[in-house]
């Protein structure tokens, strides 16, 4: 029987628990390899799970009501679930049986090495009586990184949801590197249930073992209801309504933190935001309401106040590159809408419904061909959701959507109407439409509401919003679902002569990563040689800016204008807890200090001097907030579009904290002018905001404006 010590450290569990040491370990988890760790971390003790006696042997707890060590009992063959669905390179086993002196209990452990980058995981079965009951899952690793979670699946005739609980270290590791993972509170109805299994993915693709997995009664049973909107109460304290069902929060996020761990972890998370996060705007406009939101969450009493508090401050901070994530991102949408929208000026219906003193109108950009869109047809007019402006319901959301994306520049909300269809079946009770009839160019005198539990049910895919209305090649346009990422179309565009020879190129992505033949600057070089040779005219279309990186966005000016360095970037570690230049003679002394280094590198000796170029911008941001900053001013290039870009010229960190994943935006770019650039996009030269009465008569506004623009000034 192996022997396991539990190194001492802080706190202690109550008795009759034995362990060798006087305590347990609390474990550290490391945000970022370039910052500093998060310290001790414990679980907020509820129900227990097995113990350590005086000698380090495991004893599971006596009230477990099931419990797998892996050892003689554990089949291979018939104790591995899966699914029906499972893919062919998933159906053989990733893992082994071993034996192992060091094991957590008895004398053999499972090896698994399933690499999360195959899409493929292992599962382990467990038995529960046929009982509507919750449990707690406790299951240990050892030597490497995995992911968990516990999961319950049922026939398809019952009519319920499968059930997943994400698991995370509880802070007990023992001398040999045992790592205690556990799940929140979860629950199975073992009357109707099909399967529960434990579900494992390895992180480091390495491989790790799994010992000692147990299922402990704990709390009460929970049955999921049907609910209408965001904040429908019907679903409780415990659960918020997402995609019409009531979703039980805890089994989206890691256990509770002790105090001790809260208290370290936003002590920490504070520390590295105001050392490290955003530039000026961000930093001094947006930084003090995410630290007071996140001073807020040390008082949580639940798993879910806790680390939405954490997410919500997060989303606080008001940033084109910061985000957090969860697996509450991924419930299944209930119903379908097969439309896009887009910001606009409702002019055809300005008299039934008057613009709003803020935010742009809302039209319906594009309808899928394949139904599901309810008779809502281009150049519809979205009016209201849940009797509130779209983009100002869209900005509610703040604290109930994990999927909250924003621009730095608060004039900027194009990211909500390009995502307004999913915010509409995920949160949304109503939403109300204006409909008009594109053959008489006229539209109802009253609007029409629909509610989103009486939408179709979902049937499969959906048309993509890239902010295109319309595409304009001769041939090679995109496919009707409309969607382009990493593709780059090109060519002379439609409705246009021979003679005037004018050129396009359409594309989302500027990820170079330095390869100059690489993907997208190999695409971007090729389509510059025909414009070169042939185009008198060009249209840039790159209405869905993805960004990317700065060889790509660099790329893009060398067709325009003469080398130049438009603006240096400040990294994180040169300007660590600094607010930014206050006035433009700190800024320009710090572009002159980065001058010579990290600097953006535009336009080249042999540009275009006589092709004019037209960029169509909408939804855009990072290397696709450089690009434009870098082509503007150019004798020969115009900007249209309908506000602002991001304003996110900063680089990111990621962080990994297993069921959760963030990223913090940090840096600063400096004008030559010695302006801080974080929290202003680049405007446009030209502001063209898609009409409704175009969209009605089948007109790209903003394409139309750029193409008559070219025609004043064609190449010789």
């Amino acid at each position: 029987m192996s022997s396991h010590s539990l190194p001492s450290g802080v706190g202690a569990f109550p008795e009759p628990c034995k362990r060798r040491a006087a305590s347990v370990k609390r474990m550290g988890y490391r945000l970022a390899a370039v910052l500093v760790g998060l310290g001790a971390m414990g679980l907020a003790r509820g129900a227990s799970a097995g113990e350590f006696d005086a000698s380090g042997r495991y004893i599971v707890d006596p009230d477990a009501t099931a419990f797998v060590d892996f050892g003689e009992a554990f089949d291979p063959d018939t104790d591995r679930y899966v699914p029906k669905d499972a893919q062919p390179e998933c159906l053989l086993p990733a893992f082994e049986k071993r034996a192992d002196a060091g094991a957590l209990v008895g004398d053999h452990v499972v090896h698994v090495e399933v690499s999360v980058w195959e899409g493929c995981a292992e599962r382990f079965v467990v038995s529960v009586p046929p009982e509507k009951a919750s449990y707690r899952a406790t299951v240990w690793m050892r030597g490497g990184s995995v992911g968990a979670q516990m999961t319950a699946v049922y026939p398809e005739n019952t009519g319920r949801a499968v059930m997943v609980a994400k698991m995370a270290p509880t802070g007990r590791v023992t001398s040999d590197g045992w790592v205690e993972l556990a799940s929140n509170d979860f629950p199975v109805d073992g009357e109707t249930v099909e399967a529960v299994y434990v579900r494992i993915i390895d992180y480091d693709s390495v491989g790790s073992a799994i010992d000692a997995l147990e299922l402990v009664p704990s709390g009460s049973y929970w049955e999921q209801q049907s609910c209408s909107g965001a904040r429908d109460s019907v679903c409780g304290p415990e659960a918020v309504c997402v995609h019409q069902k009531c979703r039980l929060t805890r089994l989206y996020v890691p256990p509770l933190p002790d105090q001790t761990g809260r208290d370290a972890f936003i002590d920490t998370l504070s520390g590295q935001l105001k050392t490290f996060f955003g530039g000026r705007k961000t930093r001094l406009q947006d930084l003090p309401v995410a630290l007071d939101t996140l001073e807020a969450t040390r008082a949580s009493s639940s798993p879910w106040a806790f680390w939405n508090g954490v997410a919500t401050a997060i989303r606080r901070l008001h940033d084109w590159h910061t985000s957090i994530s969860s697996s509450i991102q991924g419930v299944p949408r209930q119903r379908r809408l097969n439309v896009c929208f887009i910001e606009g000026q409702g002019d055809t219906t300005a008299a039934t419904w008057p613009a709003h003193a803020v935010y742009k109108d809302v039209l319906v950009s594009h309808v899928g061909k394949a139904g599901g869109n309810q008779g809502i047809q281009q150049g519809d007019r979205l009016t209201t959701i849940d009797g509130v402006h779209p983009i100002a319901w869209a900005l509610s959301l703040h604290d109930v959507n994990w999927s909250h994306w924003q621009a730095d520049d608060s004039s900027v909300h194009s990211e909500f109407a390009e995502r307004m269809r999913g915010l509409i079946l995920a949160y949304a009770k109503t939403f109300t439409i204006i409909h008009c009839d594109a053959q008489k160019q006229t539209c109802d005198d009253k609007p029409t509401t629909y509610a989103v539990s009486e939408l179709p049910e979902d049937t499969g895919g959906q048309v993509g919003c890239d902010n295109r209305p319309f595409y304009h090649f001769k041939k090679d346009n995109p496919g009707a679902n409309h969607h382009v990422g990493w593709d780059f179309f090109s060519g002379p565009i439609a409705n246009t002569t021979d003679e005037e020879a004018i050129y396009g190129l359409l594309w989302d992505t500027l990820y170079g990563g330095g390869d100059p033949n690489g993907h997208v600057n190999g695409n971007l070089t090729a389509a510059f040689t025909t414009f070169r040779n042939k185009a008198r005219g060009v249209i840039l279309d790159h209405r869905a800016g993805s960004g990317g990186t700065m060889d790509a966005a660099e790329k893009v000016t060398t067709l325009v204008r003469p080398p130049a360095v438009p603006l240096v970037f400040a990294s994180p570690m040169e300007i660590a807890n600094f607010d930014g230049p206050a006035n433009s003679t700190e800024g320009k002394a710090l572009y002159f200090l980065h001058v010579q280094g990290d600097a953006m590198n535009v336009g080249a000796a042999d540009f275009e001097k006589d092709l004019p170029v037209a960029l169509l911008l909408h939804r855009d941001g990072s290397a696709s907030d450089f690009m434009p900053f870098g082509m503007k001013g150019a004798d020969k290039v115009r900007l249209f579009g309908p506000a602002p870009t991001a304003g996110a010229f900063s680089t990111y960190y990621n962080f990994q904290f297993w069921s959760l994943s963030w990223q913090i935006a940090s840096g600063d770019s400096i004008s030559q002018a010695g302006e801080g650039l974080i929290g202003h996009g680049v405007v446009p030269d030209q502001i063209v905001l898609q009409t409704q009465s175009d969209l009605l008569a089948g007109k790209d506004t903003i394409h139309e404006a750029a193409l008559a623009w070219l025609r004043t000034g064609l190449k010789p």
